[in-house]
């Protein structure tokens, strides 16, 4: 006759209490499963729309290409001559043309992938797939194009439009008169969609009368060049129509205009060349003797692992929980701002922007911090995990990473251009920060950029995610999927290598200094450096 062992339970509603149990965090753990599935979802889905999308490295560079030709006028200076031949090299203005030109290429790819994309289905291919007979057909009225796509496309050829209209004349500036010819006449191609026409066409039309044979000088010349061109453009421009109107006056002020921009110009480049570079170096110099040390001390270059309480499951509710979050915010929050103001998303100012942006993000944060304290509260961590300390050497951990960081990154983002050269998306927050003008939107960016980033990002990332991980991988691998799961959050290609090279860096600094302080620091100084260079650069506009 057998015996129930001890302790063990007899009574049948207790088994099925406990398999109900199992059966609920069975449906539980399945719900979770897809809804992370979902994430990974949107997130490859994100990354190849991004695709489509130019980097804002292209918009970067070609604002330091427009700042360099404003500087071009102090390769005649003696003063100056030293210092802009080495910021600016021995033949910018074709370096410039190249530039201009290659972009302009690209982004034509582009328009007509996008146009490939708006083009309905061809009738052979739906007889295919339906199997009907559509021999012959009815007259019917041709299918709208998608608005989003349609929006994607009229602004993608406004911005190739604008690279014509330089790129000509960067031609006539060289007197190349037949190409300059050649660029402007393609934004009056007459056949070109009705919803792609250009706003630039009357400025098109003044270029080519100033250059052309016989010259022609239409009536709102002034007006138009004024108000589509800028800087060293607007310049050019301005110098030949006065010229013909012999306006010797407006001639001369102009001149001694441009004889300030150009000496404010090289300064610019001197501080977004000089200031990275000196960085880097000494970066690249404390890497290698921070190295040598360790190996040769045999210490080792990752700091020990955590040992945080939380289970899996719950790790996975708050990423996803966060993500999934995030994500819906980022649509409802800016909507929602909007109908407040009464305004259509296009119509919101850079000022109304930067705050709907404010609050986007901050309240995903506070989900994420929701969703991060009721984890620990259910599961309490030691002191060594997601810990803040106000003294140790944080401060130094954080300044040495940044300088570290700069070779490396700049390294993983010129791989990253290798490969996506004018393609791969960006963050959304360069385009709206370079067209802010006041100092109040530009505060706003500073605050989110420098501060609410860098607080929470490295609490989810580094202080939640990383000492996570370091549970089942060995440390570098818990620095390698931390790292590679902030650059995804991004959700574009080109910052895919960059922000992983960033993260790594990030990790290996917290894991040594064990104290958050040190990575929030780094990432704060690593955005205030990206926010300045923005506005040195978005100044030359």
């Amino acid at each position: 006759m057998s015996h129930p062992e001890a302790g063990a339970s007899t009574d049948p509603s207790s088994a099925q209490t406990q398999g109900w149990l199992a059966a609920g965090f069975s449906l539980r753990r399945g719900i979770l499963n897809l809804f992370s599935l979902l994430a990974f979802l949107i997130v490859g889905l994100s990354l190849s729309s991004s695709w489509f999308q130019p980097p804002p490295q292209t918009q970067l560079d070609l604002f330091q290409t427009h700042l360099a030709l404003q500087a071009s006028r102090t390769l005649d200076d003696p003063r100056y001559q030293d210092l802009a031949r080495a910021l600016l090299g021995q033949d910018i203005f074709q370096l410039a043309l190249n530039r201009y030109q290659q972009t302009a290429e690209n982004y034509a790819e582009r328009l007509k992938r996008l146009k490939r994309l708006a083009q309905p289905v061809p009738t052979a291919v739906t007889e295919a797939l339906t199997g009907t007979d559509t021999a012959a057909p009815e007259p019917t009225e041709p299918s709208p194009v998608d608005p989003v796509l349609l929006a994607s496309m009229q602004d993608l050829q406004t911005e190739l439009d604008a690279l014509w209209l330089r790129s000509g004349l960067l031609h006539a500036y060289q007197e190349n008169l037949e190409e300059a010819e050649r660029q402007w006449q393609q934004l009056l191609d007459p056949e070109r969609p009705v919803e792609l026409e250009s706003s630039q066409k009357a400025v098109a039309r003044v270029l080519q009368g100033l250059w052309g044979t016989p010259r022609r000088i239409l009536p709102d010349a002034e007006v138009q060049i004024r108000n589509h061109l800028d800087g060293w453009f607007e310049a050019v421009a301005l110098q030949r129509l006065y010229r013909l109107q012999q306006r010797s006056d407006s001639l001369n002020a102009l001149n001694q205009q441009q004889e300030k921009l150009a000496l404010s110009a090289l300064f610019r480049l001197a501080v977004v060349a000089g200031i990275p570079t000196l960085g880097a170096l000494l970066g690249l110099l404390l890497l290698v003797g921070w190295v040598s040390w360790s190996l040769w001390h045999k210490q080792p270059l990752l700091g020990p692992a955590w040992d945080p309480p939380w289970p899996g499951i719950g790790v996975q509710a708050v990423l996803t929980g966060w993500f999934l979050g995030f994500i819906l915010l980022n649509s409802v929050v800016p909507q929602l701002y909007g109908i407040i103001l009464g305004l259509q998303s296009r119509q919101l100012s850079p000022w109304h922007q930067a705050v709907a942006l404010f609050l986007t993000y901050n309240s995903g944060a506070l989900l994420g911090a929701g969703l991060l304290y009721r984890l620990l509260h259910r599961y309490p961590a030691s002191p060594r995990v997601l810990q803040v300390r106000l003294f140790g050497s944080w401060l130094l951990w954080g300044v040495c990473g940044y300088l570290v960081a700069l070779p490396l990154v700049v390294l993983a983002a010129a791989l990253s251009q290798l490969l996506l050269p004018q393609a791969g998306g960006g963050n959304p927050i360069l385009p709206l920060l370079l067209d802010s003008q006041g100092w109040g939107a530009r505060l706003v960016f500073f605050a989110v950029v420098s501060l609410c980033a860098p607080i929470f990002e490295e609490v989810l990332f580094r202080g939640f995610w990383l000492a996570a991980l370091s549970r089942y991988l060995p440390m570098w691998g818990a620095v390698l999927v931390s790292a590679l799961t902030f650059a995804l959050a991004h959700l574009n290609l080109s910052d895919l290598l960059p922000l992983t090279m960033l993260g790594i860096v990030l990790g290996v600094i917290y894991s040594h200094s064990r104290n958050l302080l040190a990575p929030m620091l780094l990432h704060s100084l690593w955005n205030t450096g990206s926010l300045v260079t923005l506005l040195v650069l978005g100044g030359a506009r």
